[in-house]
């Protein structure tokens, strides 16, 4: 019970370093290219996992078949990271967070079901799954703050809607990954870090200019890398398995929320009453898609 106990505390702090690693990413932003942020996040997670998996003594044995999801899971997220930073530019890192963060389960059901029909298998949609999915959408709606046309094909929706179709694709993909949780996080990131690494062929002088960066630049950097990426997914994996899925799913329903107050208190971001009103109906639509289970009768 005290194990739980502990990791159920653990599992917040693991989604308060999920949840700042949006306004930390648009600092960065401020200062070098997407890309070359890209690049640094992915190698100093890769190093600061590394103590990790040997600590846990994780197997990291493959297989052929393990090694293709791998492949198009690291592809998903190199693609995903690259978005995310050239994303922050141009908005709120608190109503990203938000919308990635919330929209991505919705995403994720709609994808499987559609996978599953392609298949013709069964794909049965229950009540709370579509009054979830009808919840979601509203959501969004309001997350995207349409006051026209134009605003939805604007850089800012545009991208984040991408980012979060795209996890989305990645979370199913990972689900075909039959190894431990964590040495799926291991690979991802290194493929990723290798898919970046030809970027010292044609930016060697600007990849290297970071160590001349400010100390916030680096403090940001270790929020993004270490503790949101290696720390903090880490604790994620281990919590599931201590506090069982079920409970451990309606943990990234705190994300949103600490997106917000992260994104307040190092930006100085004020959200607007759509993106708190979007933002709570996407995690009632997400606990209802995700983690409800009505009574049979």
């Amino acid at each position: 019970m005290q194990k739980a106990v502990i990791f159920s505390i653990l599992m917040v702090v693991a989604m308060i370093f999920w949840g700042s690693s949006w306004p930390a990413g648009k600092v960065l932003t401020q200062y070098t290219s997407a890309d070359i942020i890209t690049f640094w996040r992915f190698f100093f997670a890769f190093f600061a996992s590394l103590p990790l998996i040997v600590f846990l003594k994780i197997s990291l044995r493959i297989d052929t078949n393990a090694l293709k999801f791998l492949f198009l899971a690291a592809i998903c997220n190199a693609l995903y990271s690259i978005i995310y930073f050239m994303g922050l530019r141009y908005g709120s890192a608190g109503k990203g967070g938000v919308l990635v963060t919330t929209l991505t389960p919705v995403f994720a059901y709609l994808l499987m079901y559609c996978f599953k029909r392609i298949r013709q298998e069964k794909a049965k949609i229950k009540k709370n799954e579509i009054l979830g999915i009808i919840l979601g959408i509203v959501s969004g709606f309001c997350l995207l703050n349409l006051g026209s046309l134009e605003e939805l094909f604007g850089k800012f929706n545009i991208i984040f809607i991408f980012c979060a179709f795209d996890w989305a694709l990645l979370t199913i993909i990972c689900q075909r990954i039959r190894i431990h949780p964590l040495a799926i996080n291991f690979y991802i990131t290194l493929l990723s870090l290798i898919m970046y690494a030809p970027l010292f062929l044609f930016k060697g002088e600007e990849m290297v200019q970071i160590f001349s960066f400010s100390y916030e630049f680096w403090t940001m950097l270790f929020v993004v890398s270490v503790l949101s990426t290696a720390i903090g997914t880490s604790i994620y994996y281990m919590g599931i398995a201590a506090v069982g899925a079920t409970k451990a799913s309606t943990f990234p329903l705190l994300v949103p929320a600490t997106a917000l107050i992260s994104s307040y208190v190092i930006l100085g971001e004020i959200p607007s009453v759509l993106t708190l009103f979007g933002g709570s109906l996407a995690i009632f639509a997400t606990y209802l898609i995700n983690i409800y289970k009505p009574k049979n009768n």
